[in-house]
């Protein structure tokens, strides 16, 4: 992930439409808290600052079945969600 770079409003709201995916599958919650290294309180930490948007985006961008899942739930199109990603990371 490229810490040198800031999410934009579009990458933003993206992120949150993966959280929102994620919040409604228990299982699925668990693996990109496992993925993350995150626990209960770090994902509440993520949320609350900000930080959590970036890895969301790499999860679902590394993820081919949760992120089809999630942009069909979400009605957002695959490629906004890669663009966004590949805005993050240039380098894939």
């Amino acid at each position: 992930m490229n810490a040198g770079k800031s999410l934009d409003a579009g990458a933003a709201e993206i992120a949150g439409a993966c959280l929102n995916y994620l919040s409604a599958d228990p299982a699925q919650l668990a693996d990109f808290m496992a993925a993350a290294g995150l626990d209960p309180d770090g994902l509440r930490a993520g949320v609350a600052n900000g930080s959590l948007a970036a890895g969301l985006l790499d999860y679902f961008a590394h993820n081919e079945a949760a992120l089809t899942a999630m942009c069909a739930n979400a009605r957002l199109p695959v490629e906004a969600v890669m663009r966004a990603y590949y805005r993050l990371n240039p380098d894939g």
